[in-house]
């Protein structure tokens, strides 16, 4: 069983003004020694009683990982902490600031994770007032991070988006909620390394015979946004495979001319494939065999749209294992060590959101009960963290899902599917939760060493240079 060693109780970060409905009012960071069992985890979300209270059970490896990579929560898990106590553990001096490195990349990785929901809330439905308070908390959060460290410009504070108690105006608050981030976008430094930047085209990458047969959503995209699509770019695995069985859904990046005009025309569309054409499933159902249509919206402005793919967790995937379908999309090829940091940076920040899914599924069940789509996102987050470890210590490359259950099962681990039954989502959570907590502890001990020095090269690396895929060990993995 492992031992508590350190926990806090203080009023959780409020943005005055926004209408929080289900806000937990307190957050309760818990520190352990080493990894809590299953047990331990669920003995202290049990013991936890008030609904009004986040419970947040971290190993002290965690912590050490967040001061690196998302040094503003460890500043908040540590809140509060003995002087000397903060010394032994930290080896750091209770005046420590974090480097202005480590915050830049935090909010480079932010802003990119936070932003590529939106669209989707506004072109499924996927909303209700819990989701539009958090959106626009997380947009207050970040900004206040961007402007203590200079990374943003400053702007009329706090940023309410009007009446979010009224639903009809929530899809004009997703869209201003995307301007200020593409805004946010456009003004963090990104960085003095250059790249060479190439155009990538439908013409070279799909055929007639694949939009005739698999992609005959692009008519539907045609039809909706005429003359204001630019370019549609497929990700994910329905991009790796032509077997229907191998992918669930068609996640895209579209890029348009006129923003806002996209965003209001696809609201409430909720697009599918089915049976070789375009449904519109507006009533929420759920036909069997109909493959989500996945829309993220990009505008035509091409210094942002770089920035959002040097930003990705692995930009390098993005560009090996994704299809432009139509039209053209401009694109770079990125040093492989700036991609390992990057995809740590971002395994941290979703290991933050199984910890928040934890609490939902014990305080608010009715939040995942039959909600698949959620419950998958939040438990896949344990494949993404592995997949990003691995790259940072065996070296980048891409790992199919099958190959990562698969060495996840050899540690005793698993990514569980969804069953409607809330007592087997709870457990899964924790499971969840147990392991990517044990995953990190792992990647802690290999006594890998952060290297951030990317932020600070001022080379700029061609397209074909061999050092663009060079990679070498940062720190003693023995």
């Amino acid at each position: 069983m492992a031992k508590i060693i350190y926990q806090n109780r203080a009023p959780n970060n409020r943005i005055e003004g926004l209408p929080y409905p289900n806000r937990f009012e307190y957050v309760h960071p818990v520190i352990f020694d080493e990894v809590p069992t299953v047990d331990d985890l669920r003995n202290i979300l049990a013991n936890s009683t008030e609904h009004s209270t986040l419970v947040a059970p971290w190993s002290l490896d965690v912590v050490k990982g967040f001061r690196d990579y998302v040094p503003t929560t460890f500043k908040m898990v540590t809140q509060g902490m003995d002087k000397s106590q903060f010394t032994d553990l930290f080896g750091l001096s209770t005046e420590w600031l974090p480097e202005p490195e480590r915050v830049l990349l935090q909010l480079q990785s932010e802003f990119d994770a936070k932003s590529a929901t939106l669209d989707a809330a506004a072109t499924h439905n996927r909303k209700d007032l819990d989701t539009i308070v958090n959106k626009a908390h997380l947009v207050n959060r970040l900004y206040l991070i961007g402007r203590i460290y200079g990374h943003v410009h400053e702007r009329q504070y706090p940023m309410l988006f009007g009446d979010l108690t009224q639903e009809n105006s929530w899809n004009d608050t997703l869209l201003a909620m995307k301007h200020t981030f593409i805004d946010y976008f456009l003004q963090v430094p990104v960085g003095k390394r250059k790249y060479d930047v190439r155009t990538r085209t439908a013409e070279k990458e799909v055929t007639p015979e694949e939009l005739k047969e698999k992609y005959v959503y692009i008519d539907w995209l045609k039809e909706k946004l005429g003359d204001d699509l630019l370019g549609v770019l497929l990700y994910g695995s329905a991009a790796r495979t032509d077997d229907p069985k191998g992918y669930s859904d068609f996640d895209n990046w579209i890029r348009v001319k006129d923003l806002e005009k996209a965003h209001k025309i696809l609201r409430g569309t909720c697009p599918a494939v089915l049976d070789g054409k375009v449904v519109e499933l507006t009533k929420g159902e759920h036909p069997e065999g109909a493959k989500h249509l996945g829309i993220h919206l990009f505008p035509e402005n091409e210094e942002y749209l770089l920035k959002f793919i040097r930003f990705l967790h692995d930009s390098r995937e993005f560009l090996e294992h994704t299809k432009v379908v139509y039209g053209d999309f401009p694109f770079i090829k990125v040093k492989q060590d700036e991609i390992i940091e990057r995809g740590i940076s971002h395994a941290y920040i979703k290991l933050k959101t199984i910890a928040g899914a934890l609490n939902w599924a014990y305080t608010f069940p009715e939040k995942m009960l039959g909600k698949p789509p959620l419950f998958e996102f939040i438990v896949k987050n344990v494949r993404f963290f592995y997949q990003h470890a691995l790259n940072a210590v065996e070296g980048p490359n891409f790992r199919s899902k099958q190959m990562l259950d698969e060495r996840l099962a050899e540690k005793g681990l698993a990514i569980p599917k969804y069953k409607d039954d809330l007592d087997y989502i709870k457990e899964c959570m924790l499971h969840a939760m147990y392991s990517v907590l044990t995953l990190q502890s792992e990647f802690l001990h290999t006594n890998r060493k952060p290297n951030l020095k990317f932020l600070n090269d001022d080379k700029k690396y061609e397209w074909s240079s061999p050092e663009i895929d060079e990679w070498k060990v940062m720190g003693d993995l023995s």
